[in-house]
């Protein structure tokens, strides 16, 4: 087998790893670069091969950084099976359906969407798929529902892509299963410098007990997929433990609307299945431009959750531009902040971000960040979920930032991980 890495090799968004089989090319992940500056122009690079020369994709989960671009191949020449687990299917379709509505008609449709959606081939997990002389299976990954890792065999070769690796202790999704001994090891590396700090219950009981108490408005900056499901059930199980903090609280994204939908249809996929259906029927969606009119009256206290949760984009933008010039309101960003976001800056102290081309929001409110809600194993998990591996296996680092990458290579190295690699884009690797 051929690995050639092309995506997320230089930051964490954008995955996308070619492999060249005995019968054909396959791609691993297939997604959209998200938060610098230039990821339009990085987004609108050719790839290395034609899409019709790539035969079948295996996708890990349904982010957009792991399946955005699918329509963009597919618009481009690329018509073989797309094969992921059944909720990461139901997942990508409304996340691709959200993206086309944002993205140039020139870049993909709506109508290049449901092509895609028609080339895709669920299998669960463990099952055992052949594909151009080669054999996959797909194991459970944590971080979002039907998140996977992928075991893909030739011969006597095996290379484990990890995907996007969850936490082990995550409140609503069992852990990763174990990393697989293999010929080569691709893992990710988001939080590979960083053990989790804060403390999610803390944290967030913190935040509802002080928008309570003090009466105010609190906004949270979240995923529409994965992140707001979390933070949906944390607080339905705080306000059933403590009614005497019970508020409003208000969802405003119609992704977030659906995505609570499906998670609700996989809950027996969750720790606990009865809280994650009863919290996704529990709050306010904001479904129609008069309900916006009137929350936009509205004092404190009150919740707000809202996409997206970098604050690149989505709705979030009109409640931090109504509530940018009370000094009480508390932007509230759970999780990581990508470099070059405007949650990045945010935290950093930057409090201007554009309303549109003609108008900046300058936010005087106060500004609140935890990374105990990232949805990411941090360096302790990741370790953990190498020990199966013998250490002289050669193990690659991708989709994370530069000093995430090296901090964890030194730490690999240290623990006697002695073949640790961090590619560059285009380079190749024959195993």
């Amino acid at each position: 087998m051929k690995i050639i890495f092309w995506g997320a090799t230089d930051q964490v968004t954008g995955s996308k790893t070619f492999v060249e089989l005995p019968e054909g090319r396959i791609l691993i992940d297939c997604g959209l670069v998200q938060g610098p500056e230039n990821a339009e122009e990085q987004n609108l690079e050719n790839l290395p091969f034609k899409p019709s020369d790539i035969k079948a994709i295996i996708l890990t989960h349904a982010h957009l950084d792991h399946s955005g671009y699918l329509p963009r191949l597919v618009k481009k020449g690329f018509n073989g099976p797309i094969y992921c687990t059944p909720a990461t299917a139901k997942l990508v379709k409304i996340i691709l359906v959200d993206s086309a509505k944002l993205s140039e008609e020139e870049f993909y449709s709506q109508q290049d969407v449901m092509l895609t959606d028609s080339l895709i081939k669920p299998v669960n997990w463990h099952q055992k798929i052949s594909i151009l002389g080669a054999q996959f299976e797909l194991i459970p990954a944590g971080h979002i529902i039907g998140a996977s890792s992928v075991i893909l065999k030739s011969d006597d070769k095996k290379i484990i892509f990890s995907g996007d690796l969850g936490r082990f202790d995550d409140p609503l999704l069992p852990p990763p299963e174990l990393c697989h001994d293999g010929s080569l090891i691709i893992m990710e590396s988001t939080y590979g410098g960083k053990y989790r700090t804060g403390d999610y219950h803390k944290d967030l009981h913190t935040f509802i007990a002080t928008v309570v108490n003090d009466s105010r408005v609190g906004i949270i900056a979240s995923f529409a997929v994965a992140r707001a499901q979390m933070l949906m059930s944390l607080i339905f199980d705080f306000f059933q433990r403590h009614p005497e903090y019970k508020v409003r609280v208000v969802l405003d994204s119609p992704m977030m609307k659906e995505a609570s939908k499906i998670y609700k249809q996989f809950s027996a996929l969750t720790k606990n299945q009865h809280l994650v259906v009863s919290a996704m029927e529990e709050f306010d969606v904001l479904e129609h431009e008069r309900e916006w009119e009137s929350l936009q009256k509205k004092s404190g206290p009150l919740i707000i959750i809202s996409s997206s949760g970098m604050l690149t984009g989505g709705r979030i933008k009109r409640h931090l531009a109504n509530w940018q010039n009370d000094n009480k309101a508390i932007l509230f960003l759970p999780g990581y902040q990508g470099e070059g976001t405007p949650g990045r800056a945010f935290l950093e102290g930057d409090r201007t971000i554009s309303l549109n081309e003609e108008e900046n929001i300058q936010w005087s409110g106060e500004v609140w960040g935890s990374e105990a809600f990232s949805s990411h194993a941090d360096q302790g998990e990741l370790i953990h979920w190498l020990e199966s591996v013998d250490k002289t296996r050669s193990i690659c680092l991708l989709h994370g930032e530069a000093v995430a990458k090296m901090e964890l290579k030194k730490k690999l190295n240290d623990l006697g991980y002695k073949n640790v690699f961090i590619p560059f884009k285009g380079e190749s690797k024959l195993i």
